[in-house]
């Protein structure tokens, strides 16, 4: 069983109309920051956790509520041409749908069944304004302390600025959020609330961003996930820890030197103690309670050859070992018994930012391996990553990864899975390509909203140099992420961006006149012609070095070339510099010095240009620039669009 659906209304950043999105038994989500990640996260505990800090949380905060949502009612409100009965009170809800039902979670979900097929159930939360709550009053209450609040100010106003007609008084109307009351019903009827004893049978862990893990292993409290996991196997199978605590409270109490110490203080506690008839000043010693749960509390955690504490362990270290005692929880009894208070047939496990604080390579190694490891519970698991790691993202099948991020046309938030739209038929070579193919620097384009693809090292070095040239801004400063194919592989991942959730890409590629290459472009051009956000620039010449070379034959480029090719080629650089003189470069004989050297000049190229900038900070002049050939400048222009 799995959370297939989640439809969420009105809760935090999520408004009305409702956002919905699919889930799979294992989904990673990515996106930008404060775009809902979290929030969605937040929407499930409220459905499933059983944490006591969620159970005291479902009756939520007026933060909880959409801000836009609570300002719409609250000029309804204000505004006296809305007839009372029109006014809509807002409310919260957040409704899963459960499939794939295995056998020995029917029981459990049975009274939640939302088709006829009894194939899926349902799980709602709805927070609303209380049915007894007497709207119509509460209302003309408002606009009756509103009306008042306006004649106060027509008197003064003389002294404003705006005309009272002109103020905003919605913001003088209460919200209110004290007569809201939350449920939890089952199959989309509100009528059939879900038993408690049932919620719990399935479970919400949730790992926030900003987790202490070092708390969560040490010894403490019931809160502490150490202590949540060992009490999940219930109190009845401790018996053998509690018989020895039980020696050992024997053993303290015939303990001579303890004994010694007690009746010492005994005496001293009749000595300063009011003596009734009724009154015991007798003493004892107990190391823990015997109670399970009291004796939980007391384990702390260790890790590694030496047994110390986690306390003295990295981060990093702390934080797999965090996971891993999460991970611990999937386990379920394969027998079940009644009254079993163990049994949890549905396991959701959401981990914000598992990448926080890991080094890349334990990334990539707990990337790989977390998928397998919710196989072995497949039945009963659901597993959902939320990410900015693009070494997570790269280890993980582009099948379960999605992107949540506004529409350009409307600004709704909205859910895109990375393979949504393509065929897995006529594209199956792309999706094979793409698999196999991204590392984690191509998968940044998945954490981007436009992105700039290349042929080469060359492209992907001087491309962002020559945007903040020309803009005086990043890449960066506008969510492009610059993406080298290393070669010519620019339609896999056209086949990614013709469906997805980019605003803007651009190809920058070769033309390769005179090469059995050179009907590509133009053949990229027809193929892709028909999506807007798809943008296919050529070199007029046969390269990106040789256009860069053309547009810079003469003037100050001509200075920068020569000033980077002496230092990619101290000795035919200078000479070449002296046998040009004062004339144009020619491009094919400054290419010939570059040709298999072309990574070398990229980068003395973003030395010579460093060099020039910090020169002309000193001098206090405008630097020197690189002209930039037509096609890139086309290409940034496009790519600025909004």
């Amino acid at each position: 069983m799995y959370v297939s659906n989640l439809r969420i209304k009105n809760f935090r950043n999520f408004g009305d109309p409702p956002f919905t999105m699919d889930l799979q038994p294992f989904t990673l989500i990515i996106g930008e920051n404060n775009i809902g990640k979290t929030n969605l996260l937040a929407a499930l505990s409220l459905l499933f956790s059983q944490e006591i800090s969620i159970n005291s949380r479902r009756n939520l905060e007026i933060d909880d509520i959409n801000y836009f949502t609570i300002s719409t009612f609250k000029k309804q409100v204000a505004d006296q041409t809305i007839a009372v009965d029109k006014v809509k009170f807002p409310d919260i809800e957040i409704h899963a749908t459960l499939s794939d039902i295995q056998d020995e979670q029917h029981s459990v979900v049975g009274d939640w069944y939302s088709n006829t097929n009894l194939t899926e159930a349902s799980v709602t939360y709805r927070f609303s304004l209380r049915g007894n709550f007497k709207r119509e009053k509460w209302i003309e209450e408002q606009r009756e302390a509103i009306a008042r609040r306006k004649e106060e100010d027509a008197k003064v106003s003389e002294e404003c600025v705006l005309a009272p007609d002109m103020l905003d008084y919605s913001r003088y109307v209460d919200f209110p959020i004290g007569e809201y009351r939350h449920i939890i019903f089952g199959g989309g009827r509100p009528s059939n609330e879900c038993e408690s004893w049932l919620l719990q049978m399935l479970r919400v862990e949730i790992l926030d961003a900003l987790r202490d893990a070092e708390r969560e292993l040490v010894a403490g409290g019931e809160q502490r996930l150490l202590f949540r996991v060992l009490r999940q196997s219930g109190d009845s199978r401790y018996t053998n820890v509690k018989r020895l605590i039980s020696e050992l409270k024997n053993a303290i109490d015939t303990d001579p030197s303890l004994a010694a110490i007690k009746e010492e203080v005994q005496a001293l506690l009749k000595l300063v103690s009011l003596s009734t008839p009724d009154e015991d000043h007798s003493i004892g010693l107990q190391f823990v309670a015997i109670e399970a749960a009291e004796i939980l509390k007391k384990i702390g955690m260790t890790y590694g050859a030496n047994p110390i504490t986690v306390a003295r362990n990295g981060l990093g270290r702390n934080n797999l070992l965090y996971l891993a005692l999460v991970l611990s929880q999937l386990a379920k009894p394969t027998n079940i018994t009644a009254g079993d208070d163990a049994f949890v047939c549905f396991r959701l496990i959401g981990i914000e930012e598992p990448e926080a604080h890991l080094h890349p390579h334990l990334q990539d190694h707990l990337a790989r391996n977390i998928e397998d490891i919710r196989k072995e519970y497949a039945d009963s698991l659901q597993l959902i990553l939320t990410s900015h790691s693009t070494h997570v993202a790269t280890k993980l099948s582009l099948q379960n990864t999605v992107v949540l991020f506004r529409r350009d046309s409307d600004d709704s938030l909205t859910a895109h899975y990375i393979l949504d739209g393509i065929d897995p038929v006529k594209d199956r070579n792309s999706v094979r390509f793409l698999n196999l193919y991204l590392d984690a620097t191509k998968s940044r384009m998945f954490f981007a909203r436009r992105i700039i693809l290349v042929e080469g090292i060359a492209e992907q070095v001087i491309i962002p140099i020559l945007f903040e040239q020309s803009t005086n801004q990043t890449l960066e400063s506008i969510g492009c992420a610059i993406i080298n194919v290393n070669g010519v592989a620019f339609r896999h991942f056209l086949a990614l961006v013709k469906n997805s959730f980019f605003k803007k890409c651009v190809v920058l590629t070769d033309s390769d006149s005179g090469t059995k290459a050179e009907n590509r472009a133009d053949s990229l051009r027809v193929d892709f012609k028909s999506i807007p956000r798809i943008d296919i620039q050529v070199t007029t010449e046969s390269t990106f070095e040789k256009d860069l070379i053309s547009s810079n034959r003469s003037g100050d480029g001509k200075e920068l070339l020569f000033n980077a090719l002496s230092m990619a080629k101290p000795h035919n650089g200078p000479k070449l510099k002296a046998t040009t003189g004062a004339k144009d470069i020619e491009i094919e004989v400054f290419f010939a010095e570059i040709e298999d050297y072309k990574a070398e000049f990229a980068f003395s190229l973003m030395s010579a240009l460093n060099d020039e900038r910090e020169s002309a900070e000193k001098e206090k002049r405008s630097p020197k620039k690189l002209a930039i050939p037509d096609y890139i400048s086309q290409a940034f222009n496009f790519i600025k669009g909004t």
